[in-house]
């Protein structure tokens, strides 16, 4: 019954040793510009933390023994559920089982049960991604004259929900299977690509398996085979100026901030009616040309694309097959945008014509679409998979951690949810 649940300010539930929440050490003993090295410990950020719960420590900056030999708090474990608190609040993410050895930044806290009896870890992350935290958090965020912070002292007046252990449990266990499976799709459809492109380069860049070659203005390439260019495999439609026409309502518009953290509250939005050309559906290829390059494969809803973005409709050639290719030229194209010092860097349309590509000829493409292309389509399914069960974790959770369904008496997660009685 909903009746039975207790709430505690965080303050309680570290007094009576219930919880652990602890920041990155600031001030004499906090880590100095000098003491990184980049075989040392991670030093955990709040940039190394993405908006979906990654934890990114390959990326993250790492600190010297030295360093490490004065932190006094913030040192991090498997299982523990890290809050960004500084500059960008709110960002949630779990430390998986296998994590390296870390510290936490003064930008990141980490919050552990030290009583399991009372509190669930599960439970724990699941609460810490709520709406009825995060509106916490935005209640607090701005108190002082700094950017966006919630410092410890205020986290420890925040509030916490502790439902019967036995109604954690199985609520940690519903949202940890979703969880489980959003992140072995993830993991699954990122070695596919690794896959699809360790695949492309051997056959169309290293050539490997061909013995017979010819001269071309690329160099020796395959006998019969042919030097183009990526505007020969695809059309790349520039999108148009719709942030001017938004109004609050309509399809998402894709600017190159949607592309990196995909659509959000702060996402623009459109009532338009336009031709195709500028929509991006699902898996659709996306270039970033100017600003932060990049290519994308399009994961979410159907949406209007913004001007700076192409989008790269293949003629006649396979949806990997461009795609690979434009990956293959992007470290040039950066070098380009990078050399425009005086505006912002960026590409121009003769820059593609000049990317240089190895065009196959007979039956060879086709031979290499019957291995890569399934390989593809299967990674394009399970990013879309992923997109749904994280729809079904989002609209699931906040009924669950505030007690508005229940999850039957049942081992089994995946049994269906049942209305709270009152």
């Amino acid at each position: 019954m909903k009746s039975e649940w207790i709430t505690a300010s965080v303050a309680e539930l570290e007094a009576d040793g219930t919880i652990l929440v602890q920041d990155g050490n600031h001030g004499e003993y906090r880590p100095r510009r000098h003491e990184l090295d980049p075989a040392g410990t991670p030093h955990i950020r709040a940039a190394d933390i993405s908006d979906s719960g990654v934890i990114d420590f390959d990326g993250a900056q790492r600190i010297n023994d030295q360093a490490l030999a004065r932190i006094r708090k913030g040192v991090g474990a498997p299982g523990d559920v890290i809050l960004t608190h500084k500059g960008t609040v709110g960002r949630v993410a779990r430390v998986p089982a296998r994590a390296p050895h870390f510290v936490c930044s003064p930008q990141t806290t980490f919050w552990r049960s030290r009583e399991p009896d009372r509190l669930d870890q599960g439970f724990l992350f699941g609460y810490l991604r709520s709406p009825g935290f995060a509106a916490q958090l935005r209640r607090r965020m701005h108190e002082s004259d700094m950017a966006p912070y919630v410092s410890l002292t205020t986290q420890r007046s925040l509030l916490v929900p502790l439902p019967p252990i036995e109604r954690q449990r199985a609520i940690a266990a519903v949202l940890g299977a979703l969880d489980d499976k959003i992140d072995s799709n993830r993991r699954l459809a990122g070695l596919l690509e690794e896959t699809a492109a360790a695949l492309f380069r051997a056959r169309f860049v290293d050539f490997v398996g061909v013995d017979e070659f010819e001269d071309s203005e690329l160099g020796p390439i395959p006998r019969g085979w042919q030097a183009g260019s990526l505007v020969d495999l695809a059309k790349f439609v520039n999108g148009k100026a719709f942030t001017k026409h938004a109004s609050g309502a309509g399809r998402p518009i894709l600017r190159i901030r949607e592309l990196n953290q995909g659509v959000d509250g702060q996402t623009l939005r459109a009532e338009l009616d336009v031709e195709d050309l500028y929509i991006a559906h699902a898996d659709d290829i996306l270039f970033a040309w100017s600003g932060s390059l990049g290519v994308y494969r399009w994961p979410g809803d159907e949406s209007l694309i913004n001007q700076h973005i192409f989008k790269v409709v293949p003629e006649g050639t396979p949806k990997w097959f461009v795609h690979r290719w434009i990956e293959e030229h992007m470290d040039s194209f950066r070098s380009v945008a990078a050399d425009k010092a005086t505006t912002m860097g960026h590409i121009q349309r003769r820059h593609l014509a000049e990317a240089r590509v190895a065009v196959p000829c007979g039956d060879a493409l086709e031979d290499a679409d019957r291995v890569v292309g399934p390989i593809d389509q299967h990674r394009a399914a399970l990013v879309q998979e992923s997109r749904t069960l994280t729809e079904l974790r989002e609209a699931l959770l906040p009924k669950l951690i505030s007690g508005e369904i229940r999850v039957p008496d049942t081992a089994d997660p995946a049994e269906v949810i049942e209305p709270m009685v009152a």
